[in-house]
């Protein structure tokens, strides 16, 4: 932590020192617009050289297509313009001489050819540390062969995964997860299983967004995690095939292809995955059971293994029309297949402080997920003129979900009867959504406002059966029938000012959510209705001060939200064994959060930060007691979620990308976390938690088209929820690569969690007794793959300029 604080105050020494010897410099703005679509070109890498070449400066455009160039001295100067997918450019001299901030506009046409006096990779890094977010490129890491988006989330920068599927951003909970700019609207065990069955090569990037600007949704406390499916606007026809197989436990495999086709005004596109398989989990766990004044009275003890077999299919297609050059309308229709098929097995010990043997019971179980989404997403885009833009969109999406469970349970004794449970837990879930945007742009000003609406609706079924040897009864006490109707209201606005050194940027957005749920009664259970409606402000700011070339300082302060999810405020209770269930809780209110961020940026090569966290009402997963008065055994805990008091967090992070040699490149980022965490259960509870999140990429290119890569990362103690923590965990991956046939075919062989140390372990506290528990999964895989790139070659652009050969920026392929 001292080195963070003595590298981040010895760079605002420097850039002090900088900014007072860079008189007489100014700035350059260059708008990169493609000739065909008028559409901005994001990541279009820009160089600008003085006329002898001694000396250049580089800068990659943003999601506007803008590059903008400060603290520029005076002089005479050409500047370079090229994307992998477009003809490169190479300007006339530009004189820079103070009177005027000097701006320019370059249209590039498509199709890639070669421009003399550069030269571009077209490889990606892994991570790229952005100022205003963290962006992964899952096909730039060999080590993601074969791997699904979970995996490669899991070792994200600053991500952690907990052990019910709730995701962490440099170690605060509640992440909004988007596909394609859409929320997911799943749970954490119902979104873990979607993501998991999601091949990373469907995956053109992955965005981490801390503090995310008005024009997005307030939901997600910690952040955004935008998840960016491959989408390609090429000329001609492309392709790519994908296929893999993997080895654990037991046999994987998985599949891709992404095809695009793209002839005068229409661009037609498909990104298919499948993954399937069979994976292994054990979970340990000994409850021991307190007396009046603290000893252990009773020990339970529950082993579990469970074997999943995994059939996931993915699809998405779409077509883009270019109506006129101001104008583009485009459709996209998206489905998705997972089907999760559970065995588990359990031998449950009731034991004696000392670890004598009472009684043994044996319990088996099948669980079957089968998950169908469908959506369909209608777009248009006009251009008023050089400056203003209108954006409209509208989705349905459809989900079902076909959930069952079926538990034996007998007590290990001669003639024992068995026990038998079922249950049956259908649920639809459908959300329409549409939104409108318009961002308009006059010198150095951009105001951008929008509206949104969306509705959720969800019907949920439980129904559940007992059998004791008699037949099938119904158990009416746990059956539910569940309805959820919220509609979310949005409105916002922004402006963003660039002004020299400084640009400022202010927003609001006003969210106003409203829902009704209907738990619908039985001969035993009540009907019972409750209803909500609030709204809520949600301020945005971000100052950013750019000494020089080489120092930028960013400040950023915000308000977020995150509502219970409606999974959350269903009451009905699920079977997880014969001691422990899982239910919802109807009275969780939303939680609020307040963060701020400094953030300094070193040469785009070290990123430092320090923010705070303050969340009010957090609600975090807790253990109680079963109360039913009809349960004889008072030892049934019951998990559920409820508002327990405040989280607070102060982070350091470092994030440092480099080249230390031109064959080998380095991205690593460290966080370290101080938590306190307060609440009431059924006492006031504390925890004080200090955390450290490390990752690391290396990436080495061995020549004649071979690559390797060791990637991996390490958390220590950790915590997120009031009565659980964790013990450290990490894994370490290992990859090899190889070029083929002419560069359009590339092998990949990776294994991954080479030591079989990713595992979720740790410790729960309860009312009357608590829990440690050991979680291991098939984590370590080895997996071999092959893909071939097919259609339209594209070609390398090459530089001699300068003797410019090194990159400043890695430019993406788009495909």
């Amino acid at each position: 932590m001292r080195f963070v604080i003595f590298i981040f105050f010895c760079s605002w020494a420097l850039s002090s020192s900088n900014a007072q010897n860079r008189l007489g410099s100014y700035s350059f703005r260059l708008n990169v617009v493609n000739a065909q679509s008028k559409e901005p070109i994001a990541n279009a890498v820009v160089w600008l050289f003085t006329i002898d070449s001694v000396k250049r400066y580089s800068i990659t455009t943003d999601t506007n297509g803008v590059a903008h160039f400060l603290q520029v001295p005076v002089g005479h100067y050409f500047y370079a313009v090229s994307r992998v997918g477009f003809k490169g450019y190479q300007s006339p001299i530009v004189n820079i001489n103070g009177n005027t901030p000097l701006q320019d506009t370059v249209y590039l046409p498509t199709d890639a050819i070669t421009m003399h006096a550069i030269t571009v990779n077209s490889k990606k890094a892994f991570v790229q540390f952005l100022p205003d977010k963290t962006v992964i490129n899952p096909e730039a890491s060999i080590t993601n062969a074969g791997a699904s988006v979970m995996d490669v989330l899991e070792k994200s920068p600053g991500i952690t995964i907990g052990r019910d599927g709730n995701i962490s951003m440099k170690g605060k909970p509640a992440v909004m997860v988007l596909i394609d700019g859409k929320p997911t609207q799943l749970n954490a065990a119902e979104l873990q299983a979607y993501l998991a069955g999601i091949n990373a090569s469907q995956i053109e990037s992955i965005e981490l967004i801390e503090n995310p600007g008005a024009k997005y949704d307030a939901a997600g406390n910690a952040g955004i995690i935008n998840i960016k499916t491959k989408k390609n606007k090429q000329v001609g026809f492309n392709g790519t095939l994908t296929l893999g197989i993997g080895q654990g436990f037991y046999h994987k495999n998985t599949s891709a292809l992404f095809l695009n086709y793209r002839k005068g005004k229409t661009n037609l596109y498909l990104n298919y995955g499948t993954r399937g398989g069979k994976e292994r989990m054990d979970i340990y766990a000994l409850r021991k059971y307190f007396n009046t004044s603290g000893a252990d009275s009773l020990l339970l003890k529950q082993p579990n293994i469970t074997h999943t077999k995994i059939n996931t299919h993915n699809l998405k297609v779409g077509a883009d029309y270019f109506v006129s050059s101001k104008t583009t309308i485009g459709a996209s229709l998206t489905g998705n297949i997972n089907s999760r098929n559970i065995n588990s097995y359990s031998t449950i010990d009731w034991m004696s402080p000392a670890y004598a043997i009472d009684s043994t019971i044996h319990t088996e179980g099948t669980r079957t997920n089968h998950f169908k989404r469908g959506g369909v997403n209608f777009y248009a885009r006009h251009s008023f003129n050089k400056a203003g833009e209108l954006t409209a969109d509208v989705d349905y999406i459809h989900f079902d979900i076909d959930g069952g469970q079926e538990f034996f349970t007998q007590l290990a004794m001669p003639g024992s009867p068995v026990f038998t449970t079922r249950g049956m837990v259908p649920s639809t879930l459908k959300i329409v959504a549409a939104k409108l945007d318009y961002a308009i742009r006059s010198k150095n000003v951009l105001w951008e406002a929008g509206l949104k609406t969306a509705n959720t609706y969800t019907n949920n079924i439980a129904d559940y059966f007992f059998n004791e040897g008699s037949g099938w009864v119904a158990d009416l006490s746990r059956s539910n029938h569940f309805i959820y109707d919220e509609n979310i209201h949005a409105a916002y606005t922004s402006v963003n000012v660039e002004n020299g050194k400084w640009q400022w940027q202010a927003g609001w957005r006003y969210e106003l959510t409203s829902y009704q749920a209907n738990q619908l009664g039985n001969a035993v259970v009540k009907d019972s209705i409750f209803n909500r409606r609030y709204g809520s402000l949600f301020p945005t700011s971000f100052i950013t001060y750019k000494a020089d070339t080489n120092h930028q300082f960013t400040l950023r302060v915000g308000r977020r939200i995150d509502r219970p999810q409606f999974q959350n405020l269903n009451p009905f209770i699920v079977t997880i064994n014969k001691y422990t269930f899982e239910g919802g809780n109807p009275f969780i209110r939303p939680q609020y959060t307040w963060n701020a961020e400094l953030i300094h940026t070193f040469k785009q090569a070290l990123t430092t930060s320090i923010s705070y966290s303050y969340l009010k009402d957090y609600f975090s997963q807790i253990f109680v007691i079963d109360s039913n008065s009809s349960n004889l055994n008072k030892n049934v805990i019951i998990y559920t979620r409820g508002n327990v008091g405040r989280f607070q967090t102060v982070a350091i992070a470092a994030n440092l990308q480099l080249a230390p040699q031109k064959w080998w490149n380095l991205n690593t980022a460290i966080v370290y976390n101080h938590k306190i965490i307060e609440g009431r259960v059924w006492k006031p509870l504390k925890a004080v938690v200090n955390q450290v999140h490390l990752s690391m990429s290396n990436q080495f290119q061995l020549g004649k088209g071979w690559s390797a890569e060791v990637s991996g990362y390490y958390l220590s103690n950790s915590q997120v929820d009031l009565q659980e923590s964790l013990t450290p965990q990490g894994e370490m991956g290992l990859g090899l690569a190889k070029q083929i046939a002419k560069n359009r075919g590339t092998i990949r062989l990776a294994i991954r969690d080479l030591f079989y140390t990713q595992n979720y372990s740790g410790y729960s506290n309860f009312q009357n007794s608590d829990e440690p528990f050991a979680i291991k999964w098939d984590s370590r895989v080895a997996r071999l793959s092959f893909s071939w790139r097919f259609g339209k070659a594209q070609k390398g652009i090459k530089r001699t300029a300068g003797g410019a050969a090194e990159e400043a920026e890695r430019a993406g392929t788009g495909n």
